[in-house]
């Protein structure tokens, strides 16, 4: 009874260690590398906000030339929520870039749509070669961040609107339809490829909030 025993908890011993190791390891990663994608390789990436020790190893293993932070710097004492990955970059001759991501809902008293500034000051920098690589993300690495990257493949890569949204929903925005906002924002959006060809109309007006704008 006792070999029986001792083979029984061996047996789940090694169990555990087959099904807990993985498990362990992909809950690491996770929690470090915070929802990392690659969006064309070699030189677009997204994620989540990293550990520092998780972002110097990526930005090593990569070869990172600029990080792009879309998360929102204020805070109550008056440094931003990510000044250890800002001084980093700095430190290291990392180009670092912070774009304020704004609301995709009409502004009815300037008849524009908020959003139009940050994409218009992305596009600009994504125009720019010495960016690349880039790591572009926000907080988890799933609304703004999935919204700007959204943009980078119908604009860089010819993605068409339904294959963007997609590809935003798999990887994490599961509400994007129902932020009426972002959502026809994004089906409408119109890349500057095809604006030469359609001269755009004018903005589309919809009900809805701002939106996913938290940190």
């Amino acid at each position: 009874m006792k070999r029986t025993s001792i083979r029984v908890v061996l047996g789940l011993l090694v169990a555990c260690l087959l099904v807990g190791g993985p498990m362990a390891y992909s809950w690491h990663r996770h929690s470090e590398f915070r929802n990392f994608r690659v969006v064309e390789q070699g030189k677009v990436y997204r994620s989540g906000q990293m550990s520092a020790e998780a972002l110097q190893r990526f930005i090593k293993e990569y070869q990172i030339r600029t990080v792009l932070s879309l998360r929102y710097p204020e805070t109550p004492g008056g440094l931003p929520k990510d000044w250890q990955e800002e001084e980093f970059c700095i430190n290291n001759g990392i180009r670092y870039e912070r774009i304020r991501p704004q609301s995709y809902q009409m502004d009815f008293e300037k008849f524009e749509i908020p959003a139009n500034k940050p994409i218009a000051e992305f596009l600009k920098l994504m125009d720019d070669p010495s960016v690349y690589p880039v790591l572009i993300h926000c907080y988890a690495g799933k609304h703004r961040t999935g919204a700007f990257c959204s943009i980078y493949r119908m604009e860089y890569q010819r993605w068409s609107n339904q294959d963007a949204m997609t590809e935003q929903k798999a990887a994490g925005y599961v509400t994007l339809e129902d932020e009426k906002d972002i959502f026809a924002y994004m089906t409408m959006y119109q890349p500057r490829w095809k604006r030469s060809a359609n001269p755009p109309a004018a903005p589309l007006v919809v009900p809805g909030d701002a939106g996913t704008m938290k940190d």
